[in-house]
C-alpha cells in the first residue's frame, strides 16, 4: 500500500480478526457506524490519539461527510504534523470543494514526508489534469506508478492526459496498459473503445475489445453504449440498436443510452419510437444538448416541422454551454462529489431558466462544501425564481455570513424582501449593496423603487437621477423616473421621462 497509515490499520484489523478466531468465532467486519462509534470512543479516551481521529475522518469520508471528514484530519495533523495520511485525506477534501491550490499544497506536504505515497502523487496528477497541465498530470502518475506500478487508474489517467491533447496512439498504450494491470477494468476497457474507433478508425478492433467488455460485466452500461457507437460507425444498425437497448435494460435511467438507442431507431427508419428514446432522454437529463439535436432531426423526418423547430430551438438553446456541460458532466463521471462541477452545472441550468434543477445542485455543492458563498447565494437566487422567497432570505444570509461583503447578494436579499413587501428590510440591504460597492447602479434603482412603493416620490426621483447620471442609457431608471414625476403631478416630466425609456426600447 502507499500509505503507512492504511498499513498500521491493517494491522489492527489482523489482531481483531485474530482474536475472533481464537474465541472461536467468525469476524465480522464492522459497519461505518460501528466503526464511528469505536473511534470516537477512543478519541475520548486519548484526545490525543492522532491515528483516531484520522480514522474517523476516513470513515466520515466514505459517508460523504466531509465537512467532517475535514475537521478529523485536520485534528490528526495538529496532533502529528508529519502524518502523511491526514495530509492525503486534507488533499482530497479540498480537491472536492474545488480549493485546487490548497489541495496542491497539502499533496506536496504529504509527498515530501512519506517516501512511498503514491496517493499523494495521484492527488497531484488529478488536480494538474482538471486544469489541463496535462504534461504535469503525467509525470505525477508516472510518480506515483514508481511504488504502485500495477495501479490501472494511474495509466487510465496518463491516457486521458494524452487524449486531451490529441495523442490518441499514445493514449491508447496507457490505456492497453491500465487493462493489463487490471483485466477487469471496465472504465478503461470503455475509454479504449471510443480511442479505437472514433479517434483511430479501428472500429472492428473497438467492438472486439467492447465484446470483452460486456461479458465480463453484463450489467455496465457504459461499454454498452460505446459498444453499439462503434456498430454505428460501422454502418450496422440493428446491432447497434440492440446495443443500447441491453444498456437501457441494465439502466433505465441512463440518459445517454437513450439518446443513442434514438440515433439507431432513426437510422433504421423507426422514427417514432427513435423520438418516444430521445423524449425520454431529455426528460432524464434537460442537459443533454446532443438529444434536442436529434430529435428535430427525427421530428423533420416524420414531417413534424413545428415540433422539430421548437426542438431545435431548445438545441441552440443550450449549445452555447455545451463545451462546459461536456466538461462538468465527465468531471462528475468520475467524482461525483466534486463541488465544483456541481456547482457549474447548477449555472448552466439557471440560465436555461431549470430553476429546480439549479437549486439541487447547489444543494448538493453546499453539502460537500458549505462555506462557499457563491453556492448559498445562486441558491438563493433559484429559490427566489421559484417564489420561495423566505427559503431564499435564508441562504442570502448564509451567504453573508460568510462574505460580509458579497455586494450581490445584499443586492438580491433587498430584491426578496421587496418581493414580500419588507420595504425596510429591502432598504438595510440595498444600502448595505451600496456601502460595499460604491455607485452600485441597481442598488440606486432599486432603492428608488423602495421609496416609490413607500410614497417618498422626491426621494425616488433622487436616486433615479442618480442611475442617470452615471448610466444615461439605464431605461428602467428613466420608466421609475417617469412614474416617481406623475406620483408628484409633474406630467410634462413624466412624459419625457417616458420617452427617453421608449426611445432606449427601440418604441415610438
Amino acid at each position: 500500500m502507499s500509505n503507512p497509515w492504511k498499513r498500521i490499520r491493517a494491522r489492527r484489523g489482523a489482531v481483531v480478526c485474530l482474536l475472533a478466531l481464537l474465541n472461536g468465532c467468525a469476524p465480522a467486519e464492522e459497519s461505518l457506524g460501528e466503526r464511528e462509534v469505536r473511534y470516537l470512543r477512543e478519541i475520548a479516551q486519548d484526545p490525543t490519539a492522532a491515528e483516531a481521529h484520522y480514522a474517523l475522518g476516513e470513515v466520515y469520508h466514505e459517508q460523504a461527510r466531509f465537512p467532517e471528514a475535514l475537521q478529523s484530519f485536520r485534528q490528526a495533523r495538529a496532533l502529528n504534523s508529519s502524518h502523511a495520511g491526514a495530509q492525503i485525506g486534507i488533499g482530497n477534501i479540498l480537491f472536492k470543494r474545488g480549493e485546487l491550490d490548497r489541495a496542491a499544497q497539502a499533496y506536496q506536504r504529504a509527498a515530501q514526508g512519506c517516501t512511498d505515497c503514491a496517493d499523494a502523487h495521484r492527488g497531484l496528477g488529478a488536480i494538474y489534469l482538471r486544469q489541463q497541465r496535462f504534461a504535469e498530470a503525467r509525470r505525477a502518475y508516472q510518480q506515483a506508478l514508481l511504488s504502485e506500478p500495477d495501479h490501472a487508474p494511474s495509466h487510465y489517467n496518463i491516457g486521458a492526459a494524452f487524449g486531451q491533447e490529441g495523442a490518441y496512439r499514445e493514449a491508447a498504450a496507457a490505456l492497453e496498459q491500465a487493462i493489463a494491470s487490471d483485466s477487469e477494468y471496465i472504465l478503461a476497457y470503455t475509454a479504449l473503445g471510443d480511442v479505437y474507433c472514433l479517434k483511430l478508425g479501428q472500429c472492428d478492433k473497438a467492438t472486439a475489445l467492447l465484446g470483452q467488455a460486456v461479458n465480463l460485466q453484463p450489467t455496465a452500461v457504459a461499454p454498452r453504449i460505446g459498444l453499439g457507437r462503434a456498430h454505428l460507425r460501422l454502418g450496422r444498425y440493428e446491432e447497434a440498436a440492440q446495443s443500447f437497448e441491453a444498456a437501457v435494460a441494465a439502466d433505465s435511467t441512463a440518459a445517454a443510452a437513450f439518446n443513442w438507442l434514438g440515433v439507431a431507431r432513426t437510422k433504421l427508419g423507426q422514427y417514432e419510437p427513435a423520438a418516444q428514446a430521445l423524449r425520454r432522454a431529455i426528460h432524464l437529463d434537460m442537459l443533454s444538448p446532443q438529444a434536442y439535436y436529434n430529435l428535430s432531426q427525427t421530428y423533420q423526418k416524420q414531417g413534424k416541422t413545428e415540433e422539430s423547430d421548437a426542438a431545435l430551438r431548445a438545441f441552440n438553446r443550450m449549445d452555447a454551454y455545451s463545451g462546459d456541460i461536456l466538461r462538468w458532466k465527465t468531471i462528475l463521471a468520475g467524482n461525483p462529489h466534486d463541488a465544483m462541477a456541481l456547482f457549474e452545472l447548477g449555472r448552466i441550468y439557471a440560465r436555461l431558466g431549470a430553476a429546480s434543477d439549479a437549486a439541487t445542485a447547489f444543494q448538493r455543492t453546499l453539502t460537500i462544501n458549505p462555506t462557499y458563498a457563491p453556492a448559498w447565494h445562486n441558491l438563493g437566487n433559484a429559490h427566489a425564481r421559484l417564489d420561495r422567497l423566505d427559503e431564499a432570505i435564508a441562504a442570502y444570509h448564509q451567504a453573508l455570513a460568510l462574505d460580509e461583503e458579497y455586494a450581490l447578494a445584499w443586492y438580491n436579499l433587498g430584491n426578496a424582501h421587496f418581493a414580500k413587501g419588507e420595504l425596510a428590510q429591502a432598504r438595510k440591504a440595498f444600502t448595505a449593496a451600496l456601502n460595499h460597492q460604491e455607485g452600485y447602479a441597481d442598488a440606486y434603482h432599486a432603492l428608488g423603487g423602495v421609496a416609490l412603493r413607500a410614497g417618498a416620490a422626491e426621494e425616488a426621483v433622487g436616486h433615479f437621477r442618480t442611475v442617470l447620471a452615471a448610466d444615461s442609457s439605464y431605461a428602467r431608471a428613466h420608466y421609475g423616473l417617469a412614474l416617481a414625476y406623475r406620483a408628484l403631478g409633474d406630467s410634462l416630466r413624466a412624459v419625457r421621462a417616458l420617452a427617453h425609456f421608449k426611445r432606449l426600447h427601440g418604441r415610438p
